[in-house]
């Protein structure tokens, strides 16, 4: 069953993407990430009283919650950048790559095995992802690049990983889902109040909103059922779903390079999931 779940993320998570464009072109990144942040936290109140009962305060929930809402805001810094100065596709890729990063921090944190041949398949596929965007971000040059994609894979990797030491907990998705985006949305909201934003504005951030709270619950669901790494294996055709979409609205093939990337990361993760 959690297969759905993880195909139904991938899909909400690209038009996710794909609209974040819309986002950045008419609102400051500082003003709009934090307002993103707590309307996903609504879309998510209709299931606030399914689930297991809620474990705020109970051993080691709070400071995981926590981890995972300052890693979810840095991502989420990264990836509205990224989108500002490029595309949704080029966005897309780094957190596509978030596999590699739960394999690494598996062993660490789940007690997950990993061999010699997983680790060499990890350095091949961030090599092959990345390299050819070097130079796709207007403004940022080779390293800063690479280093945001590699931030991006391995913060999106740690919000996985977490969601499943939640699940151990017995906290639901509703609770690992809601508390991550209040408390990022409120750190946010406090650091840059969104100022200004008028009512076309709130349009593009509800529409965005609703596709990336419908990517989150189910992908939580998914992970809270099955393999966090096989969970992201599926997340890894979300470049490919926003290249389709960004050549049918713009009616335009995109760059090659985001092409060679997208389709090598679907490659190498499907090449890291068989060795599992």
């Amino acid at each position: 069953m959690f297969y759905l779940f993880a195909g139904a993320a991938a899909l909400a998570f690209a038009f996710g993407t794909f609209f974040t464009k819309g986002v950045t072109l008419r609102i400051s990144i500082f003003k709009a990430i934090g307002p993103l942040f707590l309307l996903n936290a609504l879309f998510a109140l209709p299931f606030i009283g399914t689930g297991p009962s809620w474990k705020l305060v109970t051993g080691p929930v709070p400071y995981l919650h926590l981890i995972a809402a300052l890693s979810s805001g840095v991502v989420a810094y990264i990836i509205f950048s990224i989108v500002a100065k490029s595309s949704a596709s080029v966005s897309s890729v780094a957190p596509a790559m978030s596999p590699a990063a739960v394999l690494l921090l598996a062993p660490l944190f789940l007690g997950s095995l990993i061999t010699w041949t997983q680790v060499i398949l990890v350095i091949f596929l961030m090599g092959v992802t990345l390299y050819p965007l070097r130079n796709s971000i207007s403004g940022l040059n080779s390293v800063k690049t690479l280093s945001f994609m590699a931030i991006a894979a391995l913060g999106n990797g740690a919000v996985t990983v977490i969601a499943k030491l939640l699940a151990q907990e017995g906290v639901g998705m509703p609770e690992t889902f809601i508390a991550r985006q209040v408390i990022a949305g409120l750190i946010f909201v406090a650091l840059f109040p969104p100022i200004g934003l008028n009512i076309r504005d709130f349009w593009e951030l509800v529409r965005r909103s609703f596709f990336m709270a419908i990517g989150w619950m189910t992908s939580i669901t998914a992970i809270q059922q099955g393999s966090p790494l096989l969970v992201q294996t599926f997340l890894a055709i979300i470049p490919i779903i926003v290249l389709l979409i960004e050549t049918v609205a713009y009616r335009k093939m995109p760059e090659k390079v985001v092409i060679v990337s997208a389709i090598c990361t679907v490659i190498g993760i499907a090449a890291l999931s068989l060795s599992v």
